[in-house]
């Protein structure tokens, strides 16, 4: 026998043995609360008649015997008052019930109403902080079914017997001859067959597992009447020899032995294999355990290898109440070749061959009004996300861990914000802690008059990243600190005066530091720190630092300024289209200026310690000028918008070395003209000479100095499963005057710090995404992705995926390309990936989502 058939071999028993263990439980615990009826339960039966034949209790017709969260259902039921014998005959069921309380909406709650197998007891409602309805139902649904012919015992040893059986339990499928219950707790499956696969309730499943018997043993304990029954999925060891797995009926692999110890909780593998250029070849194993149902808590333990990088384990999970929930991960590999994928040799911060990463991150509704959200997340290195969770890596580059209490009331909000340097190697401003207080704007009682203010102290603290390897020469960065206190306030009058709407403001920030620094640092420098604090850079860099040996300072800066605005609209009521979706239209057109005048700070920003955008807040001059179209249409009780476009243009009215007057021309464009067919795009034009920065000459692609930014997105879904989409991003060096204002908020489409901004993006790339059915039955699906650098005149990733869904499982095979710019050390300029995953799909929420280890590109279009 191959090696390659016996680790599938081996894979496939394994999780035959599995698919026992997972289902085989909930009809030990159904069978156990059939035990447990009492005197006080038989006064909720019901039936069409009763009679009594000697010490016999007969019931007949319709009987209905409610027991807990079980209902039994039969023909016809005798008890023995003396002997405490039970017999149900006859098309018996029995049926396990849960009840759960779900926030819903309205239309949520009208679909749940049409399901026959779920009761809503009852529905309330609240009003949010924010003014919304909020409604909740308690629901009471159907989980578990038991059937059989007969089902006979004794209600006080607890043995009992259940012939012709068959059991449905969360996707998963059991038929069995004959199920005993012994007064000792062990229950015994004779003939039985299971599967994920339900048509197997029709003997006509895709795949199961056979064997002549199963036996589930409970713990060793003195009490073992069905009153002291334990019903726990980890209570119990499982048993069974000579099983077979079966495909469409036909046995093919031999099972001769399984057995599941007690206190392991029963749950689901799967696997993956492919290659990676990163990886070489990989095998990820994994296994779902459900701990508890209430709350749920479930976890995935992974045991991963990779060729090139050795052997990882860890371990996934989520806690979930109606108020919390809690999501950890805790991953640890020795990473036998850490500089493979990169070369992280060259950069200053140490990759240890033992690599770990732990996350956990909770969000808890203490009250209505009262919300708890935390993060705490510690690693071995900077990079091991970016080698083994490349797509947690994408989103977020360096996460930060935080524990954060808000409390809404009905005319502010206070909270209490806390964040700390947990991984060295990321720059962190802490706070240890920060209170705050946010008074949204609202009208001082009837005068026409509207304040809006905050309150903020914060003990903050600047702690640099920690290099391994010092530079060569260059400045040192130094850490620094100062408790803060931050309140701004605002008055607002609108004035409306015919077609036009007036908004005059006035209002002022006040800062106080504890400690300033005497070095005097300017936007430059700033800018200089922060590139001496790339963990990719060298590092030699020279710069005027902050110290924090300064006196405590008080800075105020006023502002004042006005927003004029006006609408146009026209209509037209007879325009329509059932191609287009269109029930008439409507045109608004809203131009408005945005004037902002901030004073000279009292302190310049030069002298103080920058934890944020707040420390360095400078004199502003500026209108705004700004442009707002709408097209909008009918849709049945609603309006939709199917294009939407602002454009907005900044007029500088004071100088500023080294920028010009005139900011960036931005365009927001939205576009719905098709109910399936939407695009977006947003551009910045160059409206000032100035704004240029030096780049490397580019051979290929756009160069247009009039052009500083172009991002344009374009998706189209036709029908069900069909979707195709294409992206377009340009970015040239540039840089740009602050637009801030203190009291009103401004579309921003590239935002930054220090206020002069700075891009060093020089990047032009292209892709196209596509995902369509490939039969008439819509099971197979493909995939495909391209991805091209226009700036290098090529293709960068292009991938494919062919997903097959069958009745209770599915298939999905991926290949692809990724072009490497830079090759070194012998590398490939192309790498060839590929991947191979399979997986039941009857098991809800167990098989979810995959392992973290598909193509970087496919994870992204395929989620």
């Amino acid at each position: 026998m191959s090696n390659s058939f016996s680790h599938l071999l081996k894979k496939v028993l394994f999780s035959a043995a599995v698919i026992f263990s997972a289902a085989l439980l909930p009809a030990s615990a159904m069978i156990n609360t059939l035990g447990k009826i009492s005197a006080d339960d038989l006064k909720y039966l019901r039936a069409d008649s009763w009679r009594a034949v000697g010490k016999n209790m007969i019931i007949e017709g319709n009987v209905h015997l409610p027991v807990g969260k079980i209902e039994l259902f039969a023909d016809k039921v005798v008890i023995n008052i003396e002997d405490s014998d039970f017999e149900a005959l006859g098309n018996v069921r029995l049926y396990c019930w849960k009840e759960e309380k779900i926030p819903v909406t309205l239309k949520y709650l009208a679909e749940l109403e049409k399901r026959n197998d779920l009761l809503i007891k009852n529905v309330s409602s609240n009003t949010s902080p924010w003014g919304k309805k909020q409604y909740s139902a308690e629901l009471l649904y159907r989980t578990d079914t038991i059937t059989g012919d007969r089902i006979s015992g004794n209600l006080k040893t607890g043995f009992f017997r259940i012939d012709n059986m068959t059991l449905i339990y969360s996707g998963m499928s059991c038929k069995a001859k004959s199920a005993e219950r012994y007064s000792g707790g062990e229950i015994v499956l004779n003939d039985a067959e299971i599967s994920s696969c339900s048509y197997l309730e029709f003997d006509n499943a895709h795949y199961s597992v056979y064997a002549p018997q199963i036996r589930i043993t409970p713990h060793d304990a003195p009490f073992r009447e069905m009153k002291y029954a334990d019903t726990d999925k980890g209570d119990r060891s499982i048993f069974l020899y000579n099983g077979l797995v079966k495909f469409h009926g036909v046995p093919l692999i031999w099972l001769p032995v399984f057995y599941k110890p007690k206190d392991e909780s029963p749950g689901l593998c799967g696997f993956q294999w492919g290659k990676s250029g990163d990886w070489g070849y990989y095998i990820n194993l994994y296994r779902y355990f459900q701990i508890m149902d209430a709350p749920d808590f479930r976890i995935k333990v992974l045991a991963d290898w990779y060729e090139r990088r050795g052997f990882g384990y860890g371990v996934t999970g989520k806690v979930a109440t109606g108020e919390s929930k809690t999501e950890f991960r805790a991953y640890n590999i020795y990473d036998k070749n850490p500089f493979y994928a990169e070369d992280y040799d060259d950069y200053r911060l140490d990759v240890p061959k033992k690599r770990y990463d732990f996350r956990i991150s909770n969000v808890t509704h203490i009250t209505p009004r009262l919300d708890f959200r935390g993060v705490f997340e510690y690693q071995s290195d900077f990079y091991v996300r970016n080698d083994f969770f490349p797509l947690e890596y994408s989103r977020n580059e360096q996460p930060a861990t935080y524990f954060s209490f808000e409390q809404q009331f009905d005319n502010f909000s206070v909270s209490a914000y806390a964040r700390f340097q947990v991984n060295d190697f990321y720059t962190t401003v802490e706070k240890r802690p920060e209170l705050r207080m946010d008074i949204p704007r609202q009208e001082i009682f009837d005068t026409g008059i509207y304040y809006q203010g905050d309150f903020s102290l914060a003990n903050m603290h600047m702690k640099w990243i920690k290099f391994d390897i010092k530079p060569k020469r260059g400045s040192t960065l130094e850490n620094y600190h100062a408790t803060r206190f931050d309140t701004t306030h605002f008055l607002y009058y609108p004035i409306r005066a015919g077609f036009f709407t007036l908004v005059p403001r006035a209002g002022f920030k006040a800062t106080a530091y504890s400690n300033t620094s005497k070095n005097k640092v300017s936007a430059e420098e700033l800018i200089t720190m922060f590139k001496a604090a790339d963990p990719e850079g060298s590092g030699n860099v020279f710069f005027t630092g902050y110290d924090d040996h300064g006196s405590s300072k008080l800075r105020l800066a006023a502002e004042v300024g006005f927003e004029l605005s006006t609408k146009i609209h026209n209509t037209w009521q007879n325009v329509r289209s059932n191609f287009l979706e269109i029930d008439g239209l409507r045109h608004i057109l809203q131009p408005y200026i945005n004037y902002t005048f901030i004073t000279s700070p009292t302190v310049k920003a030069e002298k103080l310690l920058y934890f944020d955008d707040i420390d360095r807040i400078s004199k502003q001059n500026f209108v705004r000028l700004g442009m707002i179209n709408r097209l909008q249409t009918r849709n049945n009780n609603s309006i939709r918008s199917i294009f939407e476009m602002e454009n907005y243009w900044d007029i500088h009215l004071s100088k500023s070395e080294g920028m010009g007057n005139f900011g960036n021309f931005g365009t927001i464009i939205s576009m719905k003209l098709l109910k399936n067919l939407t695009l977006n795009t947003e551009f910045l034009i160059s409206v000032d000479s100035d704004d240029e920065i030096k780049r490397d000459d580019k051979k290929r692609g756009l160069s247009q100095d009039w052009l500083n930014m172009w991002t344009l997105s374009l998706n189209y879904n036709p029908a069900k499963n069909w979707n195709f989409s294409a992206g377009y991003e340009y970015i040239r060096p540039y840089k740009a005057r602050s637009a801030y204002s203190m009291g009103s908020t401004l579309t921003q489409i590239n935002s930054g710090g220090f206020f002069q901004r700075y891009y060093d993006n020089d990047e032009e790339t292209f892709f196209l995404k596509a995902s369509m059915p490939l039969t008439p039955d819509h099971r197979t699906l493909g995939m495909f992705f391209l991805g091209y650098d226009v700036a290098e005149g090529g293709v960068d990733e292009i991938s494919l995926a062919i997903t097959r869904q069958f009745h209770c499982w599915q298939l999905t095979a991926t290949v692809g390309f990724e072009h490497d710019n830079n090759p070194g050390r012998g590398d490939k300029k192309w790498e060839f990936e590929y991947s191979v995953s399979a997986g039941l799909t009857g098991l809800g929420s167990s098989l979810d989502q995959t392992q973290n280890s598909v193509l970087r590109r496919m994870r992204q279009f395929g989620n």
